[in-house]
């Protein structure tokens, strides 16, 4: 299941900047894992909903926790060669661009013609759900985890075709006030 992690992104940037930037990062699971084991979340339960609320009811032992876990997260990240949180900004940008230069190049259909599916299929799911047809098969738990995976797509493609560099540049804002936050301390 494809999960989101951006309200979480949000949340925890001004306590963990490094931890912030990492998730939707190649390495994200280390993230994941560093606010996961603060909260005494497990595989089973690590999901953005539950870190969420554990950080919402966060003791103060537990934000110092996520502040000692961000210093060794942000050690690990320049240990494998990220010196700053723009560096591993850099790369996932590197990596999109990369994807729509080797789509130009190559100029192979498969990407638009996945891409007009996953639309449709979003308001496929939109119109089932408006028009309430069949409710007893709509209230199946696979079929909200499906339309969930459909919607997820969908905002993929809104983000690969149309970009995201607004919430980038909102995302870059927040991570220059938290790190002079901290060169004021």
């Amino acid at each position: 299941m494809i999960m989101d992690w951006t309200k979480v992104k949000s949340a925890v940037v001004q306590i963990a900047p490094w931890v912030a930037g990492t998730l939707g990062s190649p390495v994200a699971g280390v993230a994941v894992k560093a606010i996961c084991d603060v909260f005494g979340l497990s595989s089973d339960t690590a999901t953005p909903e539950n870190v969420i609320a554990a950080l919402s009811g966060a003791s103060p032992d537990q934000l110092q926790a996520l502040r000692d876990a961000e210093t060794k997260h942000a050690e690990f990240m320049q240990q494998i060669g990220y010196s700053h949180l723009e560096k591993l900004e850099q790369a996932t940008v590197d990596d999109r661009s990369s994807a729509r230069l080797r789509e130009r190049s190559v100029k192979d259909n498969t990407p638009k013609v996945l891409a007009a599916l996953a639309v449709i299929v979003f308001f496929a799911l939109v119109i089932f759900v408006a028009i309430g047809r069949s409710p007893e098969a709509a209230m199946q738990s696979g079929f909200w985890m499906l339309a969930g995976a459909a919607i997820a797509t969908y905002k993929d493609v809104y983000g690969y075709y149309f970009g995201s560099s607004h919430g980038s540049d909102r995302k870059n804002d927040t991570i220059a006030e938290a790190l002079k936050g901290d060169d004021a301390k």
